[in-house]
């Protein structure tokens, strides 16, 4: 079933809707999507309804609304802190990070990051991992669109941190590994900041300034892991251990 989001503060409650304008050559030229055939359409705040085609053409898509569709939310919220990564990298951490449940993603300009937007760029760069986001959401056939926010600079993030749990993986961390962090109970807020260096890794300065704001240190294991791969398999081991990903069908 194909997955659309609109923007709507009624979709509880109409009875048809209208796919949104940058849908339409894809719901129509693309997808050939024709009088009857089913779709599901979503708010982007976690509700979606069934639907079924009642009209397609070139400029205009309508929809007929039908049952509500069950939540694939996490209770678990998980706010990735992630350090800028160059290239098609940043793309891939914002779709799997969409796709494995995270709530919000918050781009930090730490001091090994090797991309940095210049504030020409930024508004096209965010629109393009917006645009990730919301293809993520329908491929894995979720119906709130996590945001992504503007780049924060590594000081301006500290303060956040001290909010909730968090947790940063890192390679000098040698006795405490995450896996064990997880053994604990989840946390009472079910609120989790998971914070994910550069390539090159935390400079100590900024390790150090992360434990001050509360932040926990932890190891993923032997190997060093690209920072792609480490926020993907942070997320992962987190939302298996206290979120939806445990195979029982519900947070822990």
């Amino acid at each position: 079933m194909h997955y659309f989001f609109v923007t709507t503060d009624e979709l509880k409650t109409v009875r048809t809707i209208e796919l949104a304008y940058e849908d339409l050559h894809h719901a129509h030229r693309v997808l050939r999507l024709k009088t009857g055939d089913r779709v599901a359409v979503a708010d982007g705040r976690g509700l979606a309804r069934q639907g079924v085609i009642a009209l397609s053409e070139a400029h205009r898509v309508q929809v007929c609304l039908g049952d509500m569709l069950p939540p694939a939310e996490s209770c678990l919220e998980i706010t990735l802190f992630q350090s800028m990564a160059k290239g098609e990298k940043m793309d891939l951490i914002v779709r799997q990070a969409v796709e494995l449940g995270v709530k919000k993603i918050v781009p930090v300009i730490t001091g090994r990051s090797v991309s940095r937007w210049t504030s020409g760029r930024e508004s096209g760069k965010l629109k393009r991992l917006q645009s990730i986001v919301r293809s993520a959401a329908g491929q894995c056939r979720r119906a709130f669109l996590p945001p992504v926010d503007r780049p924060y600079d590594f000081k301006s993030v500290l303060p956040l941190l001290t909010e909730q749990k968090s947790l940063v993986p890192w390679e000098g961390e040698g006795s405490l590994s995450l896996a064990q962090v997880l053994k604990q109970p989840s946390p009472v807020s079910m609120a989790v900041s998971l914070f994910i260096g550069p390539e090159g890794g935390f400079d100590s300065e900024e390790i150090e300034a992360l434990l001050k704001s509360g932040a926990e240190a932890v190891h993923l294991g032997p190997r060093i892991m690209r920072t792609e791969t480490a926020a993907a398999a942070a997320v992962v081991l987190i939302q298996a251990a206290w979120g939806d990903l445990s195979g029982e069908g519900e947070c822990n």
